[in-house]
């Protein structure tokens, strides 16, 4: 690669990589936060009782999904590097809102804004990586912004433990209080940053780092593998959309996955909750953090071979199968305080499958940017959407420890994971196949590319 382009590259991740990380990182710490507060006071001190957890959880979902695609198209009509920072800006001063609650009618209200304002965070940074990346070089990105999913996750568990530990009742506000006054003061800072860092999509104005020759290289770069990002969605784009297997697809995998996601996070707080007589409050903040530190590990080591090899199907088919030997610890249940605990730590292998997935989609897609923003946009949406009328039913608060329907349902759902993946490799099989080997179109659905971009001489998807 030339000094030139790598410079480029160096730039854009110094920049779309580094606020985009502390973004998500924060839309996760405020998200894992209500749980932590939860089981560190929050319940007793509000009066909180039966199933009122999953009530606010789902409120917050049900916001987030609603706005996710009108705030999507919005993004494509204005510049994202306004959009993104204003929007943290908006669920950070919600946030702060919760420390101030009396009541769950409070915290339903503060869930719901907060919803709203993140509901671009995901799709819209995704959607900037895509623009500026070759198909090659968004694998490991994609990766690296996905860890900061549970490392907000992780940072939230410590974070509660301290205030517990440090904070609590200091100027007469309670530990979990001082959670939300530092995750808005974290997230306002981060917001900020935003403003100055963040770049735009590169058909619009050019960003403040980088050079006008930089600029004109970014778009040269990318010609012939990654269509130009429009600044608007066209007529037909749902017409293309719906009339293409993506969709359908992508959707329904990412649909699966957010099932497979749920008994390592909240279902896990509350199994030690409910053991008070072995675990104390500050274990109930950490022990889950070692779930969040195998998604890290296993999600970036993922990313970087799927650069390498481009076999985004192979690794997510391998990361599922701890998840279904969890799941059957779960389900069979008598096996020990051990393997109980096994069993919810070994869910942190979903973790790679988002990076994985949302890494494919974007090559699969990678000649439609219109199509892009719509399919990522309608697989996170769909997806949360699900996943908050399930959770509600499958883990209720008031069915601490055993969640044994909710186990059960994710088991299966783990096993449609694996069926999923390997439709989407058929597919994108049959269609680089009717291609025939066209170099003068994008980078073919489930084509293996190198480190560069390029196409590599191998089978797409499959070995030998």
């Amino acid at each position: 690669m030339p000094g030139e382009e790598r410079r480029l590259i160096l730039k854009l991740d110094l920049s779309i990589l580094i606020f985009g990380c502390l973004s998500f990182f924060t839309k996760y710490l405020d998200q894992q936060s209500i749980t932590n507060a939860y089981v560190s006071g929050m319940k007793e001190e509000l009066g909180l009782h039966g199933d009122q957890l999953n009530y606010v959880t789902a409120t917050f979902w049900a916001s987030y999904c609603v706005f996710m695609i009108p705030a999507c198209y919005f993004l494509t009509h204005y510049p994202a590097n306004r959009v993104l920072p204003a929007l943290e800006i908006g669920w950070g001063l919600s946030t702060f809102g919760l420390a101030w609650a009396r009541n769950v009618e409070t915290v339903y209200a503060m869930r719901f804004f907060t919803g709203l304002f993140e509901c671009c965070s995901f799709t819209g940074t995704i959607y900037v990586i895509g623009s500026w990346y070759k198909p090659g070089e968004i694998g490991r990105r994609v990766a690296l912004f996905f860890i900061a999913s549970p490392l907000g996750t992780m940072f939230a568990g410590y974070l509660q433990a301290a205030a517990y530990t440090n904070l609590n009742q200091a100027h007469g506000l309670a530990g979990w209080r001082w959670l939300f006054i530092v995750d808005a003061i974290i997230t306002l800072a981060i917001a900020a940053f935003g403003f100055v860092v963040f770049p735009d999509v590169p058909s619009r104005k050019k960003p403040r780092f980088i050079t006008e020759e930089e600029h004109a290289l970014a778009s040269e770069r990318l010609q012939g593998l990654v269509a130009p990002p429009k600044l608007q969605l066209s007529r037909g784009i749902f017409r293309r959309v719906f009339s293409r297997w993506h969709w359908y697809f992508f959707v329904l995998q990412w649909t699966l996955m957010d099932q497979n996601f749920l008994p390592g996070s909240t279902p896990f707080s509350l199994y030690l909750k409910a053991k008070s007589n072995i675990y104390s409050v500050v274990q109930v903040n950490t022990i889950p953090t070692i779930v969040t530190a195998v998604s890290i590990v296993v999600a970036l080591l993922c990313g970087i071979i799927a650069d390498r090899t481009g076999r985004f199907w192979l690794l997510a088919i391998l990361v599922t199968f701890p998840v279904l030997v969890g799941m059957v610890l779960l389900v069979a249940w008598d096996v020990g305080e051990s393997g109980r605990l096994a069993g919810f730590i070994l869910t942190g292998f979903e973790a790679a499958c988002s990076p994985l997935m949302m890494g494919w989609a974007s090559v699969v897609m990678a000649g439609d940017a219109e199509e892009r923003a719509v399919v990522t946009a309608s697989m996170n949406a769909i997806g949360q959407a699900i996943t908050a009328g399930t959770q509600v039913v499958q883990f209720p608060a008031s069915r601490a420890p055993n969640f044994r329907g909710g186990f059960i349902s994710v088991l299966v759902t783990t096993v449609g994971q694996l069926g999923t993946i390997l439709a989407i490799l058929f597919l994108s099989y049959r269609d680089y196949r009717r291609q025939d080997g066209n170099q003068d179109t994008a980078i073919s659905p489930g084509l293996e590319v190198d480190a560069e971009g390029s196409r590599l001489e191998k089978t797409p998807g499959v070995d030998g």
